[in-house]
């Protein structure tokens, strides 16, 4: 699997150039390659059909990984959430 920023740097683009492609603002390109957020669904489509892959084939960064030392670890666009912990507290 292969990042927005590695897809996007292999075919030469600049994010203004991706953007425009996906049909979104250069800001939103610049957060998803720093996993500030995630493209929404639609968006991730048009991405794949871009690159010539499956929306789920591409590598999503998100923040909390990069902040664990993790930033190469796949995001899975509508995979279920981990189940939450009980609050030692209660």
């Amino acid at each position: 699997m292969k990042t927005i920023r590695e897809l996007r740097q292999e075919r030469g683009w600049t994010q203004f150039e991706l953007a425009l492609a996906v049909g979104v603002r250069p800001q939103a390109v610049y957060l998803w390659e720093s996993g500030r957020r995630v493209p929404q669904v639609p968006q991730l489509r048009k991405l794949g059909q871009i690159f010539g892959l499956c929306s789920d084939d591409i590598e999503l960064v998100t923040a909390n990984l990069r902040a664990a030392g993790r930033s190469h670890r796949p995001y899975r666009a509508g995979a279920a959430p981990s189940p939450a912990r009980p609050d030692s507290a209660s």
